[in-house]
């Protein structure tokens, strides 16, 4: 039976950095290994930022994260931005910071941060097996037994880095959740977040392919419970754009919750207050009376958006400019300033990038991610209950956890600590 110091389950961003970090701090004594079920690692490192990879941010804070923050938070500043950016350094990887303090890797692709990954296992002796699924993690004396590809291995340590739901066409799964279970842990509920929202499709239809910067805000029971800015893509199903994303794992707790109608207020000219857009409105009337009613909003907003704007502010659209009312334009500048459409619900796990959700963090020891009620055992990345902004976050969280998860399996080992 084969047997290792380390063992890591996953080998995406989470899991690779502990294994990195496990076999540095080993100094080349122990033996570690990373078990990962698809046919190569780091699928999903691939497929992030657009295959840039936004891999931390300047901004790092817990309040840019969700979940259970507050336990979160020591570790978060143990592991700032400039930390992980100095160990990619470390492992020879030039990084560079864009808009709103996203740090990417110089070359603005992800594949330079997975071969630096993979070329420091390679040189620290850590042995990759790919297309190899864990089916059972056991506790035994000494260590655990894990089950996979039809044959037993053993473990001194074992770190859990098998990530959450989002994205299972590049392997995401349950297992890890299942196998936690199995160990003693318990899994909070479960949703997409970083998502597309989803609503009315005689509503979204219409401006599929559009896009349109707004400020956003979620509304329940028609009261305001968080706000965003940014471009807002319509799609087929609804709203997408990463003011959305930020939205959405708030909407769906509150759909999940049943607190009342859910909506989202479109403010489509967030720099001026109803007034100042109903004065355009009539400026507009001024000079150009003859100008077709649905083209009113043509200089103002997209054209395909703003004839929406019109047709749902209004039952009959007047045939030209001059033929408006005082009431209408009053009604439309209205509309602009809280373009709003009901929320039905998520997009699928298919098309989330990050997993709400999770192990509590009041299970781990949050200054070396080991378990609490299974020693021996740590987790890292997606599965532990904290996910955060888009920027970056979501993945700082994973180096951060997995260097620390991988360093602190080592030095047990190296002291001579009992798994109790």
């Amino acid at each position: 039976m084969e047997r290792y110091d380390i063992v890591v389950l996953g080998g995406g961003a989470a899991g690779l950095m502990a294994a990195v970090s496990a076999a540095e701090a080993g100094n080349g004594g122990l033996r570690v290994s990373v078990l990962e079920g698809n046919a190569r690692v780091g699928k999903k490192l691939l497929a992030t930022g657009n295959g840039r990879c936004n891999l931390s941010n300047r901004f790092v804070a817990p309040t840019h994260y969700h979940g259970d923050v507050s336990r979160a938070a020591g570790l978060l500043k143990r592991f700032p931005t400039e930390k992980v950016i100095g160990q990619f350094a470390h492992l020879g990887l030039l990084c560079r910071e864009l808009d709103e303090g996203r740090i990417y890797p110089y070359s603005l692709q992800a594949a330079s941060v997975l071969e630096v990954l993979r070329l420091h296992l390679e040189q620290r002796g850590v042995v990759v097996q790919c297309g190899t699924p864990v089916t059972e993690v056991r506790r035994e004396k000494g260590g655990f037994c894990l089950q996979c590809d039809g044959k037993w291995l053993q473990a001194a340590r074992v770190i859990f880095a098998t990530g959450g739901l989002a994205y299972p066409q590049l392997g995401a799964n349950d297992s890890g959740y299942r196998m936690l279970r199995a160990l003693g842990h318990t899994v909070t509920a479960l949703r997409p977040a970083l998502v597309q929202i989803r609503t009315e499709p005689r509503r979204a239809k219409p401006l599929k392919g559009m896009r349109s910067s707004a400020e956003v805000t979620l509304l329940v029971n028609h009261r305001p419970v968080q706000t965003a800015k940014g471009e807002v893509q319509f799609t087929e199903h609804g709203l997408s754009g990463i003011c959305m994303f930020e939205l959405s794992r708030k909407a769906g707790e509150c759909l999940e919750r049943k607190m009342g109608p859910v909506e989202l207020g479109l403010d489509l000219m967030p720099e001026y207050t109803e007034p100042q857009i109903l004065s355009m409105l009539y400026r507009t009337i001024e000079r150009l009376p003859d100008l077709p009613g649905g083209e009113l909003l043509g200089g103002l907003l997209n054209r395909t958006v703003g004839r929406e704007v019109l047709r749902t502010a209004l039952p009959q659209t007047p045939k030209a400019a001059a033929h408006f009312s005082k009431g209408q334009l009053t009604a439309v500048s209205r509309m602009i300033k809280c373009f709003r459409f009901p929320v039905l619900g998520l997009l699928s796990w298919d098309s989330a990038q990050v997993t709400a959700g999770g192990v509590p963090l009041g299970e781990v020891d949050c200054r070396t991610m080991e378990s609490k009620t299974c020693r021996g055992l740590y987790l890292a990345g997606e599965l532990l209950n904290v996910d955060g902004d888009c920027g970056g976050y979501n993945l700082h969280w994973a180096w951060s956890t997995g260097m620390a998860a991988g360093r602190a399996s080592a030095h047990s080992l190296q002291n001579g600590i009992s798994e109790g």
